[in-house]
């Protein structure tokens, strides 16, 4: 499956002071890993075509309170999850379904 999706990008690469990325546009493929830049000073959202219907990782947190590398927002039924680094050289997979595929 191949569907254009909108990767909003308003973060820079951890370094501080850099300038924000643009908005980039991403054909999905299941077979190819997206690696997407976050920032601990910036929040990063990621907008599909329609709704997400699952959001699969390791060391995310939804809720600030419980440890993890990565700070992550989403609204059940929206199209959109928005992700913040919460320390600097944070790493992880991110496993979104959408349209009945994993996308990223």
């Amino acid at each position: 499956m191949k569907s254009p999706i909108s990767i909003l990008l308003l973060t820079a690469p951890v370094a501080l002071g850099a300038p924000p990325e643009a908005i980039q546009r991403v054909t999905l493929d299941e077979r190819v890993v997206i690696a997407v830049p976050v920032a601990t000073n910036r929040v990063t959202t990621i907008s599909f075509p329609g709704p997400i219907t699952a959001i699969d990782a390791v060391g995310v947190t939804a809720d600030g309170k419980t440890p993890g590398q990565f700070q992550l927002a989403h609204t059940k039924g929206s199209s959109f999850v928005s992700v913040r680094a919460l320390s600097r050289k944070a790493a992880t997979n991110l496993n979104i379904r959408w349209n009945k595929r994993s996308c990223l």
